[in-house]
């Protein structure tokens, strides 16, 4: 009997089982530290939604303190770490509760004309100090020079890019409303239109008809039209433009509000409108210009409307394009969010 219980796998068998019991009580703790590490999960993402609101909070309280919103250390060191700060990608849901928590729902109009304030401010300061330059190529260097010069390169690089998915032909007139001060996004298309050959690769039509109708745009030079409210800011910019010399050639410039551009110059002569982030500070703002801009535009021409996603809409406010009344005038055609330095989004949108 022995030997046919060790074959049958019976007596001492049991006793093996025995030494590895699996009782209700450890699969209870298995749960319960499951549970525990969810939990401490959850306060990690809840700490780092305060550490957030913290610090959004704070750096609008020490703004508020500064005499003045021009250039000066302690201000580029707010900012600086603000852009920091809002420019970090984060879930949905963490950008969700940051945005929705109480105390920055109540500064993000103040923290964002401040932000807007200060943006004019430094483009003053630095269009000056360009135009202190005594040689067309110091003028040029003290351009590049400038801290965000290379952000603003690979912002309208994106935008060249996000214009032609949306059009065969690469636009030969602009008018940019809200150009400002220092109108960089404006030199850096007049650049890119005059001697990118990437531009020129991705306007390359099919046909023989086509090409020569393409080479007959092409040799047209490109023209931008700065519309900007801000005497000043027209003022300064198009003295730099005059001191850039050639570079600067193509760049035209009128003082008006954004709504009486339309009036000021006729909006259907331009293949493309930009709107300027700082254009319109709530969603309501920037829909009524918008719709003023568009109904004095040509049927099928684009408008580049800057935007922001995330928490970088502390820093700019988000344009909606999908209302009922905007999708009866503008027909959205590309929405482009940038996860590295560069702050701002694009929307384009062709006229209907």
């Amino acid at each position: 009997m022995p030997l046919l219980a060790s074959w049958l796998g019976i007596g001492s068998a049991t006793k093996k089982l025995d030494a590895y019991p699996r009782s209700s009580h450890d699969s209870l703790t298995i749960v319960e530290k499951a549970d525990i590490l969810q939990c401490q999960e959850a306060d990690a993402r809840e700490e780092k939604v305060q550490l957030l609101v913290r610090s959004i909070v704070n750096t609008h309280t020490e703004l508020l303190k500064l005499p003045h919103l021009r250039p000066a250390p302690t201000i580029n060191k707010l900012l600086g770490n603000l852009v920091s700060v809002c420019s970090e990608i984060h879930d949905q849901e963490i950008v969700d509760k940051v945005l929705r928590n109480v105390k920055v729902q109540a500064i993000l109009p103040s923290l964002r004309q401040i932000c807007a304030q200060s943006e004019s401010c430094l483009e003053l300061h630095w269009a000056e100090h360009i135009l202190e330059g005594q040689t067309q190529e110091e003028v040029i260097g003290r351009l590049e020079s400038f801290p965000y010069y290379e952000n603003y390169e690979d912002l309208t690089r994106l935008e060249v890019c996000s214009i032609l998915s949306a059009t065969k032909v690469a636009p030969r007139r602009i008018a940019f409303i809200g150009s400002g001060p220092l109108p960089l996004t404006s030199l850096c298309l007049l650049r890119a239109l005059k001697n990118d050959a990437a531009v020129m690769s991705l306007t390359q039509p099919a046909t023989t008809t086509g090409a020569a109708a393409t080479n007959n745009m092409t040799n047209q030079e490109p023209i931008v039209l700065n519309v900007d409210y801000d005497e000043a800011a027209i003022s300064a910019s198009l003295k730099l433009s005059l001191a850039l010399g050639e570079r600067g050639k193509g760049m035209e410039f009128i003082c008006a509000e954004a709504t009486s551009a339309s009036t000021s110059r006729d909006l259907s002569e331009f293949d493309l409108v930009y709107m300027a982030a700082l254009v319109g500070i709530t969603q309501t703002d920037k829909e009524k210009i918008m719709l003023e801009v568009v109904s004095r535009m040509k049927k099928g021409t684009l408008l580049v409307v800057r935007s922001s996603w995330g928490l970088r809409s502390c820093l700019y406010p988000e344009v909606d394009l999908a209302t009922e009344t905007l999708l009866k005038r503008l027909e959205p055609c590309v929405v482009v969010h940038p996860y590295n330095q560069v702050v701002n989004s694009v929307i384009v949108a062709r006229v209907r």
